[in-house]
């Protein structure tokens, strides 16, 4: 499996020689997409030094940036949603020198603070950190093990289990490699126990929201991540004229060839890393209705079992609206508004007072010419769109929309780049304010005339 970097958090690589005194450390820096193997370009994008400061016998590299440069998208067009990263380390130290190679795959998601230093390292949901079995003297609240190195294996708040007697517990304090202070007493001397950290690994599923909401006769269309290996399932109410197929890009079309809702859909892995992030595309959806579920099943690591249930939304009054967003996965994703939406316009322009005098004959002027005239007249157009009523769950979509950095409008007659009028929005609780609807503000991201040169 992938090491997975989010190039919009920060991502630091740690170089320390295996022995020795480091005094420098360069990093061939390789950024590329398609075949792992065969795609590697002969010569890196990036050479970078660095001196050893003080007494360090280490080095930080900080590569996301760079990244960055390597993840680019034009809507409908190509998208780069994952590239490999490859950084070749050569250390020099006072005696000889060694060398390094890392490899990763890359995303432009992003963690937030509470999930810590740049998360989803991992595809698994359980990260089963040490399996072993207690030694020493049995002492009260503490786990004690003479073969482990705790200060730099496991975290405070990490679980422990007794597989002994099937009991468990959490990491209070990590009081030396040996020993852990545990927050209930269930542990003695001889007893199995295995350590479980909570890791932020890459779901199969690549959104936040387990319920889709969706107008009859309009695609839907979800991210997956094919490292996981999921099987999808299809449960219907509909004909056998509903379809649906795994695409490489968000907005591969509908195919005569694709496959009924009676045959499954294995997504398996493969070494291009533009086919890392599969998206299944299911159309038409004239016959779904309310309650059709979609089953996700991850037959890699431990087994991730996900159900999406879809919700069809009956709205003949207003125009239907999609906004597309990458989410915090590196994903597409569609955040469906429903009800009232506004077009507005926004201009400004320069002006100068002009001389109307004619003195020629008579002093006079021509009333009909513009005393005050406009010049590089320009204008924006904006939308203000509603959700409709949508469940609590979507607030986190809707967070993760506006901290999106690329965002468009599908009217269902054309796709166009929208940037967030809307900086600052108050999250709903069902609690609180019963039914949730969220009005947003967008700004089409272009000139209304074509001033493009």
């Amino acid at each position: 499996m992938s090491t997975i970097i989010n190039a919009r958090s920060p991502y630091y690589i740690k170089v320390a020689p295996a022995t020795g005194t480091l005094t420098s450390a360069s990093m061939s820096l390789y950024i590329y997409s398609g075949t792992f193997t065969t795609d590697k370009p002969g010569s890196p994008q990036y050479t970078i030094s660095k001196d050893i400061i003080g007494t360090n016998n280490y080095v930080i590299y900080e590569i996301t940036e760079l990244i960055r440069d390597y993840l680019n998208t034009e809507y409908a067009s190509f998208a780069t949603d994952g590239v490999w990263v490859e950084a070749d380390i050569t250390l020099t130290k006072t005696s000889g020198s060694e060398t390094q190679n890392l490899d990763y795959l890359s995303f432009d998601g992003y963690g937030y603070f509470e999930d810590g230093v740049n998360p989803r390292t991992l595809t698994d949901p359980v990260n089963t950190l040490i399996d072993s079995t207690t030694t020493g003297t049995t002492t009260a609240y503490k786990l004690i093990d003479s073969g482990q190195t705790f200060l730099t294996s496991v975290q405070i708040g990490d679980t422990v289990f007794n597989d002994t007697d099937t009991t468990q517990t959490t990491i209070t304090a990590i009081d030396s490699d040996t020993q852990l202070s545990i927050k209930n007493d269930i542990m003695t001397t001889g007893e199995d126990y295995r350590i479980v950290g909570t890791p932020n690994y890459t779901p199969q599923y690549l959104q936040s929201n387990t319920k889709i909401y969706f107008k009859q006769g309009t695609d839907i269309v979800f991210p997956v991540f094919a490292e996981a290996a999921p099987l999808i399932e299809f449960i219907t109410g509909g004909g056998a004229d509903v379809f649906w197929e795994q695409v490489e890009d968000f907005w591969n079309l509908y195919d005569v060839s694709w496959g009924s809702t009676i045959n499954d859909i294995q997504v398996n892995d493969s070494t291009d890393s533009t086919q890392k992030i599969i998206y299944i595309r299911v159309s038409p959806t004239t016959s779904l209705v309310s309650g059709d579920t979609i089953t996700i099943t991850s037959s890699v690591g431990t087994s991730q079992v996900t159900t999406i249930t879809l919700e069809a939304v009956c709205e003949p009054k207003f125009q239907e609206l999609q906004v597309i967003f990458y989410n915090k996965f590196g994903a597409l994703q569609i955040m469906p508004f429903y009800k009232k939406s506004v077009d507005s316009i926004n201009t400004k322009s320069d002006n100068y007072k002009r001389n109307l005098m004619d003195f020629t004959n008579d002093p006079t002027y021509n009333t009909e010419k513009h005393q005050i005239r406009q010049f590089h007249v320009t204008g924006k157009e904006a939308i203000t769109m509603n959700t409709g009523f949508i469940q609590e769950s979507f607030n986190e979509v809707i967070k993760q929309m506006m901290l999106s950095e690329q965002v468009w409008v599908d009217n269902g007659t054309e796709v166009l780049p929208v940037s967030l009028n809307t900086s600052s929005l108050q999250f709903k609780k069902s609690v609180n304010d019963r039914l949730i609807n969220y009005t947003v503000d967008f700004q089409y991201a272009f000139n209304k005339i074509n001033d493009i040169r």
